[in-house]
């Protein structure tokens, strides 16, 4: 993989991370529990389009990454410590249950791949 590979994965997961922080709070705090499911609509379903349909995230072929995962969880983060002026320290707690999240995550992903065999086709056959 290439820089630019790299350097196009970094800009669509703060895009992804920013459009998050930016608009989702906005909506939520406009249109209460509605708002919050309009945000993860619109938002996630734009971002997954932009990042993974579109391929400004790199993603090789049979291998997992949890791309927009990490790069919400980050930006989360970053917005506490700056937005909200908290210490790194005040973040962890967050940190750690994205981290159980995709732990969780992965392991339901091994379970379903398991237990359904039309998960495990090759995917050169495509």
């Amino acid at each position: 993989m290439n820089w630019k590979r790299h350097f196009s994965t970094a800009i669509g997961g703060a895009i992804c991370g920013a459009a998050c922080f930016a608009v989702w709070p906005e909506l939520w705090k406009s249109y209460g529990i509605m708002g919050g499911f309009m945000a993860a609509t619109i938002i996630i379903s734009i971002m997954w389009y932009f990042n993974h349909w579109l391929g400004v995230v790199e993603n090789p072929n049979g291998k997992i990454w949890v791309d927009q995962g990490f790069a919400i969880s980050a930006a989360g983060i970053v917005w506490g410590v700056v937005r909200l002026d908290a210490s790194f320290l005040q973040a962890i707690p967050t940190f750690v249950c994205c981290a159980i999240g995709g732990v969780l995550a992965a392991a339901a992903a091994v379970v379903v791949k398991q237990v359904l065999p039309r998960y495990n086709a090759d995917a050169n056959k495509f």
